[in-house]
């Protein structure tokens, strides 16, 4: 691999994508460099923004952090336990250094988001300016803070460690949410003229507020875009496969999109555009940038989240994508190098600054100084020397004759001293790096440089949390000295530089291989999986590793962190061992390493590489932690979601709609609960009078009321009348055909679940309604409590099929006898009776024979049931879920003249709390049965053959003394009236609460259910009802228990 001074030519960024249209022609601001053929930044669009309230400029393409970096700014932010100052240290995420506050929103990482016009970004875990952090002076006493004082320290007293703990959490806290900052739903805060000021210039068209979600299929999946992501996505496309890549980088390319190192006579960069082209241009491959993958799950499930640019709808959009086969090549990152002082502003990666210098054109320092042990590191030296930065010295950690000889031969050229054997002992500088001192790792010597940038690693690690979230086995190679797989699972593959290679060639190679191979996994013929094996191991292998455990002299009065985000230091983990902590999984927990947002990322493998040190054990018995996903962390909002509301509407709903219906969810359904204005949303006169007159159109003339979402089912077969009997806690056995069985179930603790009417169409055929909030587990229910009989039998849910119209108020039969021929008299059609009817003009045609479920020539065949919940002359009819809206517009017609009118949930609500019909969860609970609720006449006290459910609870409830009972009340005269949910109180004790309370206007009074104690039920009895209005006032009011129905007692008019 030739070793030039860059291609100064130009060209597009790998990836494909157009770079900066005339960047190059430009001349760079103050802090920038030329731009190159891999620049990322076009500075003919410049972004004004804010930091800390000062103004700054950046560039279309900048992120956060380059233009931080670019405008000067070197601290970032705070540390979360000593409060150091903590620089950029790497451009990919991998510590809490740069996750600052954007626009009022914490923990955004500046490191990967892009920068856009009128941001405000402030520094995060800091008391006024970072540089000056108030909170600084904790750093000096690290001693008070040894590994796993939370644990061990301020439990004793036990009654000062709340004050403690809250005010350790203030103090090492990262980002603040203000709950009066205004955020859009895309977790972007904004004021309203910032918002209007956007919206007036044009800037972008994403959406605020949306959230999306994409669920994918493919043949394989492949994670990461380098040469071997690209190159096994095209490899399986070649068998007509389905593919889905997926790259967490804006562009695709991997580490060739900044490298400019001649190779095979083209620069690196070139040939990761070419790659992307042909992987762009090939149609069975779907490509997905700026989506970083947060987990592969079982059945090689993918998970991540896209971040949205310019043009599209969505500020992140979380992906699921199942696939036959995965491939990983999520390629590798730099294993930090532990010194003293090592997380110092000024100590960064080798990527960092080689992007910074070649991605975003930013000087990344001027005086710099290398402690490194790759050769990937010192062609990042040998560039950065091209481009104009002075490189004091080179050490690298591994053994003379270990490194490539061009760019060795390279560094002389230029003048810049190599240190083989050598690395960083310690950062010098308070606040931020002002030189290093440089030792040789075995024997004597030291250097002192002046610099203002460290660039420091000890070699490279792979990127396994994909590999590990999938359930890979990893185990430490003592050849590469890192982990790698040592089994995966069925349909998973790994390749490219994730496996040890370095080599360009061997990278795609092993690419292909792992291509063909996952479509050999999926079905497809391959017969190019022998090929890419040889021409894999004609190539170079995995290069040797390095094994420095941490730079020489470490701990020597000074802090070695092995963990940035946690603040934990190589002292801490010696603290912990010798507290029995000794494995790293222990020591995780115990020393707070690896819990922060880099996870494995900066502390993995030299925590287990130290732990193994401290054992006295060889390094091949090292262990990871676990991987915790996710690996990259979306926004709480895309994991919660787009937050649609997925619901259920009836037929009717646009019918509704158009009479002005307010609709409400009730379960999985959305039905019409007032008709006009809500009355619990700005209550005015008008909508209250709105209410009432549903309310007495009903008790005086006739409503209609959509109850499609009634639980409707039949069931039949030889034994199902004994699963009737089993489940239901009345005697079945004595319907008839035609007629009605009110009925409930109950379940083990005799407590009321359910209650519908029952109806025996012919002999072993049965049809029967549920309320509508338990109709989605009525099949479950039956088929739990039969398990065990081998009955034969079959339940159909029909609760979708059919929509459910109720007819009810005195005229009610007068509106249907003009909308069918059909005799429904009171004579021929009594109440608790069920008949087909036909609906619509063309003559009778009922009982069982006929079509029954379709609209005939001239008219529709329903089910219609005389019951009366509201304690009118009622027909619910139920009707095929496609004539719904015919026959609603019938009845609607036929009633006109007479003042027919819709009524919503609340009129009907009201109307059967007049009557005293209970609703399950509403008069109901945990603690009482059907005996507690009066309605103990429904129970069979005979059957015990067929071991009714709740039968042997009833009994043994029966005569049980201090139960709770459901009374009925009437609330004297006063002002004001209590509500739902007050509580009844005697004796300053209390003994019960309101179920439910409303002023009838049929009635003239205010009426009232309530659960109370058993002593407290008697007819005639006082209540004293209360409520806590606040502030430390109380209402109260008088009641006398009274006998429901409240209206209508005899049944009359629901019998008319």
């Amino acid at each position: 691999m030739a070793v030039g001074r860059g291609d100064a030519a130009g060209g597009p960024p790998a990836g494909g994508a157009t770079g900066p249209a005339g960047a190059a022609e430009l001349r760079p601001p103050r802090g920038r460099l030329t731009p190159g053929p891999t620049c990322r930044v076009d500075f003919s669009r410049p972004l004004d923004f804010r930091f800390l309230g000062q103004p700054m400029t950046g560039f279309a393409g900048d992120t956060v952090a380059s233009a931080l970096y670019a405008n000067g700014v070197r601290i970032f932010s705070r540390s979360l336990k000593y409060h150091r100052p903590r620089g950029l240290y790497s451009m990919e995420g991998e510590s809490s250094n740069t996750l600052v506050e954007i626009d009022g929103v914490p923990n955004e990482c500046a490191e990967t988001t892009k920068l856009r016009a009128g941001m405000s970004v402030r520094a995060q875990n800091v008391r006024g300016d970072p540089r000056t952090d108030r909170f600084g002076f904790i750093d000096a006493f690290d001693r008070l803070l040894p590994a796993g004082f939370y644990y061990r320290l301020f439990h004793r007293p036990y009654r000062l460690w709340p004050l403690f703990q809250n005010g350790l959490r203030r103090m090492a806290g990262t980002g603040v949410l203000d709950p009066r900052q205004e955020l859009d739903g895309s977790g972007q805060g904004h004021s309203d003229t910032r918002r209007q000021a956007a919206v007036r210039k044009g800037s972008g068209s994403r959406t605020d507020g949306v959230q999306m979600e994409r669920y994918l299929n493919a043949d394989v999946a492949v994670v990461g875009s380098g040469a071997a992501g690209m190159a096994a996505a095209l490899a399986a496309a070649e068998s007509g496969l389905r593919v889905c890549l997926f790259e967490r980088r804006p562009w695709l390319g991997g580490h060739l999109a900044w490298r400019v190192r001649e190779y095979e006579g083209e620069p690196l960069h070139r040939r990761g555009d070419a790659l992307a082209t042909r992987l762009r241009a090939t149609g069975n491959v779907r490509v997905f940038a700026n989506s970083p993958v947060t987990g592969v799950w079982g059945e090689n499930l993918v998970t991540g989240f896209t971040v949205g640019g310019e043009g599209d709808p969505f500020r992140e959009c979380h992906w699921e994508c199942r696939a036959k086969a995965v491939v990983v090549a999520a390629g590798r990152m730099e294993r930090p190098l532990v010194f003293n002082h090592n997380d110092r502003p000024g100590v960064m990666q080798a990527a960092t600054a080689w992007r910074l210098a070649r991605s975003y054109a930013v000087l990344p320092g001027r005086a710099v100084v290398f402690s490194v042990a790759d050769d990937g590191s010192l062609e990042a030296a040998v560039d950065l020397a091209d481009l104009g930065v002075r490189i004091r010295a080179v050490a690298d950690a591994r053994e003379p004759g270990r490194q490539d000889p061009a760019l060795v031969t390279a560094l002389e050229e230029r003048g810049i001293p190599l240190l083989p054997g050598w690395a960083a002992s310690r950062a010098m500088g308070r606040k931020r790096v002002t030189g290093c001192e440089l030792r040789a790792l075995r024997g004597a010597g030291a250097r002192r440089l002046r610099c203002d940038l460290l660039v420091a690693n000890a070699g490279w690690q792979p990127r396994i949390g994909a590999l590990a979230t999938a359930g890979a086995r990893l185990a430490y190679c003592t050849h590469t000295h890192t982990f790698q797989p040592a089994e995966l699972p069925g349909g998973v593959f790994a390749a490219g530089s994730l496996t040890g290679l370095r080599d360009p060639r061997s990278i795609e190679a092993s690419g292909r291989l792992a291509g063909y191979r996952a479509a050999e996994w999926c079905g497809s013929a391959a017969p190019r999986v022998a090929s890419a094996r040889r021409e894999c191991e004609s190539l170079p292998g995995p290069e040797p590793g390095c094994d420095i455990r941490h730079g020489p002299a470490v701990g020597r009065g000074a802090k070695a962190f092995v963990d940035l985000d946690e603040d934990g230091t190589c002292k801490n983990v010696v603290e912990s061992a010798a507290q029995g902590f000794d494995v790293p999984e222990l020591a995780k927990r115990f020393g707070g390493f690896g819990l922060g947002p880099g996870q494995y990322r900066v502390t993995g493998q030299n925590l287990a590489m130290i732990m193994a040190d401290l054992r006295g054990d060889p390094l091949e018995t090292a262990s990871p932690t676990t991987v915790r996903p996710p690996l990259t962390a979306p926004s709480l909002a895309t994991l919660a979601g787009p937050g649609h509301d997925v619901h259920k509407r009836t037929p009717l709903h646009g019918k509704l709609a158009a009479r002005g219906a307010v609709f409400r969810r009730a379960g999985p359904w959305v039905r019409a609960r007032y008709f006009g204005r809500d009355p619990r949303h700005g209550a005015d006169d008008e909508s209250v009078q709105r209410l009432r007159e549903e309310i007495l159109n009903v008790r005086r003339n006739v409503g209609i009321l959509d109850s499609s979402p009634l639980g409707k089912f039949r069931i039949f077969g030889p034994d199902a009348l004994k699963a009737l009997q089993r489940v239901y806690i009345s005697d079945i056995s004595r319907a008839r055909p035609g007629r009605c069985i009110y009925s409930a179930l109950c379940n083990n603790m005799a407590h009321v679940l359910d209650d519908g009417a029952i109806v025996m169409e012919s002999e072993r055929n049965y049809y029967f309604t549920t309320s509508s909030g338990r109709a989605g587990s009525t099949v479950e229910w039956f088929r739990h409590h039969t398990r065990h009989d081998g009955w034969d039998f079959h339940l159909v849910n029909l609760t979708d099929a059919f929509g459910s119209i109720n007819l009810a108020g005195p005229n009610a039969r007068r509106v249907l006898e003009r909308v069918t021929d059909d005799d429904i008299s009171n004579e021929a059609f009594p109440y608790m009776r069920c008949r087909w009817i036909t609906v619509g003009e063309g003559g009778a045609r009922t009982g069982p024979g006929g079509a029954r479920s379709g609209r005939a020539a001239t008219g529709v065949h329903v089910r219609s049931l005389r019951l009366g919940f509201v304690g009118e002359l009622s027909y619910e009819l139920h009707v095929p879920s496609s004539y719904c809206q015919y026959v609603w517009d019938l009845l609607v017609a036929a009633g006109a003249d007479i003042g027919i009118q819709p009524f919503g949930l609340e009129a009907q609500y009201c109307l059967r709390a007049e009557k005293g019909h209970i609703i399950v969860g509403a008069e109901s609970e945990a603690r009482v049965t059907l005996t507690d609720l009066r309605m103990g006449w429904l129970w069979d006290r005979e059957d015990t053959a067929s071991k009714k459910v709740g039968a042997p609870a009833l009994r043994a409830c029966a005569e049980q003394p201090g139960r709770m009972k459901l009374v009925g009340f009437r609330v004297e005269e006063v002002p004001g009236a209590p509500r739902d949910g007050a509580v009844v109180v005697a004796g300053g004790e209390i003994v019960g609460y309101v179920c439910t309370t409303r002023r009838s206007d049929t009635l003239g009074w205010q009426y009232g259910m309530a659960l109370v104690r058993e002593e407290h039920a008697e007819r005639g009895g006082r209540l004293q009802l209360c409520e806590d209005e606040g502030r430390g006032t109380r209402a109260t009011w008088s009641a006398v228990v009274v006998k429901p129905p409240f209206y209508d007692p005899g049944g009359a008019r629901l019998r008319a």
